[in-house]
């Protein structure tokens, strides 16, 4: 009979770096206790309150299931999870590095002492007192979000320590919601390291975190020198949104790339922009190819064909280079996976577009309510809420109507509400009724 894995919890362990204590959650794998001349991999995780048990929004990275699974399915080897607990509000400030955009930062900058934490209190403390492969090619470093970008500089900066790094909708630009504009908060690395790469993104994480700054990200790992399917791996899902719920569903991505086997290519398909502009905004083309283990992959060195000849061209990774106006099919050919779509060429494709958003709600809505609709709402007459912003085009969204004491949308008869969703390929006119509140998570 299988041991069943067990998640440890220490509850005050102390950083004198930090000057502050935080919850660890341990997972060891099923044949732990078992096995006891064993020794495993190590997978640190930052936001650690979040992965095995409910966020503040309701959800999980469910991690010791996702694990428990692909473990008992002989996938993947069994590693030890260090989930690192946040601090709340310094989280900021201790997911940040410093640079030259720290003045533009409304919270100081203590990324590097947080990474000191990691590397000389947290990590010689695990390998102490559970039994670890200590070396950096066993030792793995995961985030989402901001966790992503810690993730990211962590890596990047100590590689003796840390050779894998999975960076989840890494948010590498800091959001301004007010004005609605992004500033970089990433230092910028000259040469390659021996890392693993793991890195990945949803097409419905609105202004949150953009599928473009990643996939600059991602050409800058190119350029350094790292190869598809060799040390880098890049993963784009078109409907997936910014919430441990999406990182719960592509988490075994990570996981079998680290520690097991993601398998042949089976299939491929190609996704991405149904237009190019000569001018203008880029366009995308995504050569997704699926493996034996359901994992799906971006290739960023394909090859394309398109026809007719001439009409545009399409670089290793999927940049649309459009030449002559007219319709075209982009053909995508990787051994014996082919995959094509048909792509309109228009002469200019603006850079942002217009949203005019107005949302409609109940009569019991409380008085002086703050709207959130994917972006927050301005009062505009009686029971309406609106705002006309511009975004950068082919921003995804999905949302429900909220109000920031915690009222969530819902249908009539009370039931939960659909999530809205649209994406700003064009100008928009948008037009919302709310039916009736729940309660939900205040904002």
């Amino acid at each position: 009979m299988t041991e069943p894995s067990t998640i440890e919890t220490i509850d005050h362990f102390r950083s004198e770096i930090l000057g502050n204590e935080r919850k660890l959650y341990i997972y060891l794998p099923p044949d732990y206790a078992k096995n006891t001349d064993k020794t495993y991999p190590v997978l640190y995780i930052h936001d650690g309150q979040n992965v095995f048990a409910s966020a503040f929004n309701g959800q999980s990275w469910n991690l010791h299931r996702v694990c428990d699974r692909l473990i008992a399915e002989q996938r993947m080897k069994a590693p030890i999870i260090v989930a690192v607990s946040n601090m709340g509000m310094a989280r900021n400030s201790e997911f940040a590095h410093s640079g030259s955009y720290a003045g533009e930062l409304d919270y100081p900058c203590r990324g590097e002492a947080y990474e000191r934490f990691m590397i000389d209190e947290l990590k010689p403390y695990i390998d102490r007192t559970y039994r670890t492969k200590p070396e950096s090619r066993h030792t793995a470093l995961m985030g989402s979000s901001r966790g992503g970008l810690v993730t990211y500089h962590i890596g990047f900066r100590r590689s003796d320590v840390f050779g894998m790094l999975a960076m989840m909708s890494p948010y590498f630009a800091q959001y301004d919601e007010s004005a609605m504009k992004h500033h970089p908060i990433v230092q910028e690395f000259e040469e390659k390291r021996p890392l693993k790469l793991w890195i990945d993104v949803g097409g419905m994480e609105g202004m949150t975190v953009r599928a473009d700054h990643v996939r600059e990200r991602v050409g800058q790992f190119l350029k350094l020198g790292y190869r598809s399917g060799e040390d880098l791996l890049f993963c784009y899902e078109p409907e997936a949104e910014h919430n441990e719920e999406a990182w719960e569903r592509r988490v075994h991505g990570p996981l079998l790339y680290f520690f097991g086997n993601i398998g042949k290519p089976l299939s491929a398909e190609l996704k991405g922009s149904e237009c190019a502009g000569i001018s203008g905004a880029a366009s995308f083309i995504y050569p997704v190819v699926r493996y034996e283990s359901g994992l799906d992959l971006v290739d960023l060195e394909g090859s394309f064909r398109v026809t007719p000849d001439g009409a545009a061209k399409v670089s290793g990774d999927g940049v649309i280079s459009a030449r002559e106006a007219g319709d075209c099919r982009i053909e995508y050919r990787n051994a014996d996976l082919r995959a094509s779509r048909s792509v309109a060429i228009v002469p200019a494709l603006p850079e942002e577009v217009t949203v005019d958003l107005e949302v409609v709600v109940p009569a019991d809505t409380p008085a002086g309510a703050r709207i959130y609709a994917g972006v927050e709402l301005e009062a505009i007459g009686p029971r309406k809420y609106g705002r006309r912003f511009s975004l950068p085009r082919g921003t995804g969204f999905a949302f429900l109507v909220c109000e920031y004491s915690g009222l969530t949308e819902a249908r009539e008869d009370g039931a939960p509400a659909p999530k809205r969703r649209f994406v700003a390929c064009e100008d928009l006119a948008l037009r919302y009724e709310v039916q009736s509140w729940m309660q939900g998570q205040t904002i």
